[in-house]
């Protein structure tokens, strides 16, 4: 964009304090050249030969204006300056205006995503991932997922024997998973999982009930990137190794 001001005001101080003359016909070259090139190489058109006619009637344009510059004076420096100006102008503005829409194409690739569904809407994933954790009965549905980009929400049981919960902000690292543990809960008894076909024996300290494990999906909808931390997240190899999902 500087280039195309740089050659817009040099053209208009050639104009003014240049040798030929700087007639009407220059001031209305200057103006029209710009709003040409402004308008090819921002807009365009649908049609290539549009196009095309436009650049070659610049370059005819031009070569009118110079030959009758005895008449016209300046005008013909001022259509081809102010037309190369024009064309870095409409480009460096078609650049700018497309910018959003690529952030809105990123924000498209990161959609939420519940039980392998995705969702653009924050409210409808939520509402999906709510229901399907109420769904959870140990037998057809003994898993969930949530996940928004690399961050990840696992579930694994049933809404009314026990789940176990995991959370991590980046798949990637492994090391970065944290279960959910019940800090009112000191003995170390095993209670058992269902998961369809697979049962699992787990730690009565992992094992939580429904309103705990909405509550940590509700956390997670709220911070997803954020590293678990505090008393009810456990991370290491308990958090690891007590993963009962098949994600």
């Amino acid at each position: 964009m500087a280039f195309g001001v740089v050659v817009l005001c040099a053209t208009l101080a050639f104009v003014l304090f240049g040798r030929l003359a700087a007639p009407w016909q220059a001031f209305a070259a200057l103006g029209a050249g710009a709003g040409l090139g402004v308008w090819l190489f921002r807009f365009g058109s649908r049609h290539v030969w549009v196009s095309l006619l436009c650049l070659f009637g610049a370059l005819a344009v031009c070569v009118v204006l110079f030959v009758n510059a005895d008449t016209v004076g300046s005008a013909g420096i001022a259509w081809i300056g102010s037309f190369v100006a024009g064309t870095n102008l409409g480009t460096a503005w078609r650049m700018v205006s497309t910018k959003p829409k690529a952030r809105a194409a990123r924000t498209v690739e990161a959609a939420w995503e519940v039980a392998g569904e995705e969702f653009t809407s924050e409210a409808e994933a939520r509402d999906e991932a709510t229901a399907a954790l109420r769904a959870l009965d140990g037998d057809a549905n003994a898993h969930l997922s949530v996940a928004l980009g690399s961050a990840r929400f696992e579930v694994a049981g049933s809404a009314g024997k026990g789940l176990v919960c995991h959370r991590n902000p980046d798949v990637s690292k492994d090391v970065s998973w944290a279960v959910l543990v019940r800090t009112d809960q000191s003995a170390d008894n095993s209670i058992e999982v269902p998961m369809g076909d697979v049962k699992g024996f787990m730690p009565s300290r992992l094992v939580q009930d429904l309103p705990a494990v909405e509550a940590a999906l509700s956390d997670f909808f709220k911070t997803p990137a954020l590293q678990p931390s505090g008393r009810e997240l456990l991370t290491g190899n308990d958090a690891r190794g007590t993963r009962l999902t098949t994600y």
